[in-house]
């Protein structure tokens, strides 16, 4: 049976001389994997399409009884990185790919994921000033739709408005616990929780913000990148903690060294 559908391609490795097989995160049947007959020799028409990071209209064969669905057709709607280079855009797109790849299982659709991907990606194909806030849009939207979104607006301990504690004394210190996941309120009498990461208020202002913007707005936030960047990880170890399987934090690492050094 002939089937249509929407996909971001999550993997690709060579098989045999000429053909491929992808990992693909699709709208209509989630994460599935297709194979690429021939796909790798320069005259194939699928040549060049399947490449990690672009999201494509695929046209797939599906039978009940295959793990494999060969591609008849393709077209490329988005990809971030056939524009220039862009370090920024690549630690975004790497990010988004990996913890999709380990929060999601085969077969297990989710149109809103599909949906909150496809913004992320699209934003990341045109200039984009800021894809740490791209990241960080994302992962608000991932972790309300994998069912543990965490509580911001009120302290996840005393059910205390948390930006009307702010107002009330603005040296009042933010973190934010794994389980229960959400924000807490620390008032002198409290001590830190074990575990528990500082927020600054900036990073907290901006949760607030990122859950009510689309991405076409991202580009207008006056947010400082430190915020953005602490936010990505305070929501990509959160996501890590309530998923089965975790980003591998050696990752991580090495992107954020590359990142911290200027760029020439």
């Amino acid at each position: 049976m002939l089937a249509k559908t929407r996909g971001l391609v999550l993997k690709e490795i060579k098989y045999r001389d000429t053909s491929a097989i992808c990992s693909l995160y699709t709208r209509d049947f989630g994460k599935i994997s297709i194979i690429l007959k021939g796909g790798r020799n320069p005259k194939n028409r699928l040549s060049g399409l399947f490449i990690t990071g672009n999201l494509l209209e695929v046209v797939l064969y599906r039978t009940g009884n295959r793990n494999l669905s060969p591609v008849r057709e393709a077209r490329i709607i988005n990809s971030p990185m056939a524009s220039e280079p862009d370090l920024d855009r690549f630690s975004t797109l790497y990010r988004i790919i990996d913890i999709v790849r380990n929060t999601t299982g085969s077969g297990e659709k989710s149109p809103r994921l599909f949906d909150a991907l496809s913004q992320a990606i699209e934003t990341l194909s045109w200039p984009c000033q800021n894809t740490d806030a791209v990241l960080a849009w994302f992962f608000m939207r991932l972790v309300s739709i994998l069912g543990f979104e965490p509580s911001i607006e009120q302290c996840v301990l005393s059910g205390k408005p948390v930006l009307a504690a702010l107002e009330a004394e603005p040296e009042t210190r933010l973190f934010f616990l794994d389980d229960p996941g959400g924000i807490m309120l620390q008032s002198p009498a409290v001590k830190a929780p074990p575990g528990g990461r500082p927020v600054p208020t900036g990073a907290y202002l901006l949760m607030r913000t990122l859950r009510i913007i689309d991405t076409d707005t991202i580009d207008n936030l006056q947010s400082d990148r430190n915020d953005c960047r602490q936010v990505c990880d305070i929501l990509q170890h959160y996501c890590s903690f309530h998923s089965e399987d975790s980003i591998p934090v050696k990752n991580r690492k090495v992107i954020n060294q590359i990142l911290s050094h200027p760029q020439r």
